[in-house]
């Protein structure tokens, strides 16, 4: 800037730097760049560096709003985006690439989506080596071929690109209707035929997960239409055909029952039941299908793919599953959406299912990790929220609450101890960050069974001296003065802020 003023001074020195080189203007030097690019994703098919190089260069040139532009008047880019298949670029059929394969098609697809003219047009250009392959794949017989088997990752793994560069209604629009229904059925027998291959569910799972997220609301569809529906219906087929094949292999089997003989535990069973926690878990948390209608109408696909990733989840011991971090994180990602949204599905369990399940979150709560702290101490408070609430009535779900609380007397008061002890003696700073989080279910539990806070605050007190038990005899009676019997937001803030000062003072004399 201070060779002549902003982004035009810059423009006239780069220029100036390109002429005296002889590379001609800006427009020549970028595409001087993207042949070099293209040359090494056609030539160095096997080093990864290189290709790994070579695609982040390329998808920080898509990325900036003028750059793209010119990329998109490239003829380098216009063959691009005719020829993007492993017939012109080998690197592809690479299994070591499968991460680059995804990222190439990303990028194309970018800087399509940015295109303001003929978007449509150059977006079908694009897809056409993709309905080729999906067309072939819908007529291949028999599908249990090694050809096959790589013809479905690769398009998984494509596609999966693609759509992740949908940042809007329009473009996750397209995407959508150019697979569905014409092309889906492909990934629903890819799914059943190739459910004992790792690499086949994984592709599967993971470009489906990514097609049923609703980033920046990118999945609104109109009133009279029914592709959000549509879509879940597709979802629940996949996670319930790989789900059953998965919670009945022998490897999931051995690895739940920890007899597996040889492997990694993760890789063998628990990344795809991950998998499938993650793709549900997105799908309900979408916003884009109002569930009522499947129980109105007797449709099964909701209650069916709630039924089998339950299935899974609950057949893996809570030992693994603190064990493995990605599995943590799908495992109780997936019980705080149900808690939220499908609690009545937890109630009217088993109160053995339901106590495995609250043993679960409470052990999650005391969790290091101050994410899945919070989903817990989330998932508890929409628990007390529907005791408190609700908890009085004569609906089935009410009275199970109560058989389970009958079985397990101990279950409510357990929560508020360990919630009480970590906001009073808990010094690890991920807690001490996630402070507000991990208290919210106190007022809930609280007002759901006050005795059970009694309970606490006197085995507390008891524990101090004299004179100390007088002051937090104190500091309890200043955190309930004025707080109302209700859990409306402004209570429940002045509550969480009064929580904070209670614990202040508590601190400053509490024995440890």
């Amino acid at each position: 800037t201070e060779y002549g003023g902003g982004s035009y001074g810059k423009q006239k020195i780069f220029q100036s730097f390109f002429e005296n080189m002889g590379l001609g203007n800006s427009a020549a030097v970028t595409n001087i760049i993207v042949t070099k690019i293209g040359n090494n994703l056609k030539y160095w098919t096997h080093n990864n560096d290189i290709i790994s190089n070579s695609l982040q260069l390329f998808t920080d040139m898509a990325v900036c709003y003028s750059s793209s532009k010119v990329l998109l008047n490239l003829d380098t880019i216009g063959f691009l985006i005719q020829n993007h298949s492993e017939e012109h670029f080998p690197f592809l059929a690479v299994p070591s690439n499968m991460r680059n394969r995804t990222a190439f098609q990303s990028t194309l697809a970018r800087l399509i989506f940015s295109c303001s003219d003929d978007m449509e047009a150059l977006f079908e250009t694009f897809m056409a080596p993709f309905y080729g392959v999906l067309s072939q794949l819908a007529v291949a017989n028999p599908f249990r071929m090694e050809n096959v088997r790589r013809a479905v990752i690769g398009v998984a793994r494509d596609l999966r690109g693609v759509v992740a560069s949908t940042t809007n209604k329009r473009t996750y629009a397209m995407v959508f209707e150019a697979l569905y229904p014409t092309h889906f059925p492909v990934f629903v027998r890819a799914i059943e035929e190739w459910s004992d291959s790792p690499e086949v569910s994984t592709s599967i799972l993971k470009f489906l997960n990514e097609f049923a997220y609703n980033r920046a609301q990118r999945l609104v569809f109109e009133q009279s239409s029914p592709n959000g529906i549509l879509l879940f219906k597709e979802t629940s087929k996949i996670v319930c055909s790989y789900g059953n094949v998965l919670v009945n292999s022998q490897a999931f089997r051995s690895a739940t029952a920890n007899t597996l003989s040889a492997g990694d535990p993760y890789k063998i069973a628990y990344k795809g039941a991950s998998l499938c926690m993650n793709v549900l878990t997105t799908a309900l948390s979408g916003g884009y299908v109002n569930f009522g209608v499947f129980k109105l109408y007797g449709d099964k696909s909701l209650d069916n793919a709630l039924e089998i990733v339950l299935k899974i989840s609950l057949s893996i011991p809570l030992t693994d599953v603190l064990s493995y971090p990605k599995l943590a994180k799908a495992y109780y990602t997936f019980f705080e959406i149900i808690f939220r949204n499908h609690l009545s599905i937890v109630l009217l369990m088993d109160s053995s299912v339901f106590a495995q399940i609250m043993t679960a979150i409470h052990e999650g709560l005391q969790s290091i990790d101050a994410p899945l702290s919070a989903q817990c101490a989330i998932a508890i408070d929409h628990l007390a929220t529907f005791m408190f609430q609700k908890g009085a009535k004569s609906t089935p779900e009410a009275l199970s609450l109560k058989a389970h609380i009958q079985n397990n007397p101990n279950l409510l008061s357990s929560l508020i101890s360990t919630l009480f002890n970590i906001l009073l003696f808990d010094n690890a700073s991920s807690q001490t960050a996630n402070q507000w989080a991990c208290t919210r279910p106190i007022l809930s539990l609280l007002l759901a069974d006050e005795s059970a806070f009694n309970q606490y605050k006197e085995h507390i007190v008891a524990g101090q001296s004299k004179e100390n038990a007088a002051r937090l005899t104190e500091c309890f009676d200043k955190l309930l003065a004025d707080i109302q019997r209700n859990l409306d937001n402004s209570n429940r803030d002045r509550f969480t802020q009064r929580l904070t000062v209670f614990r202040v003072s508590a601190r400053q004399f509490l024995t440890f």
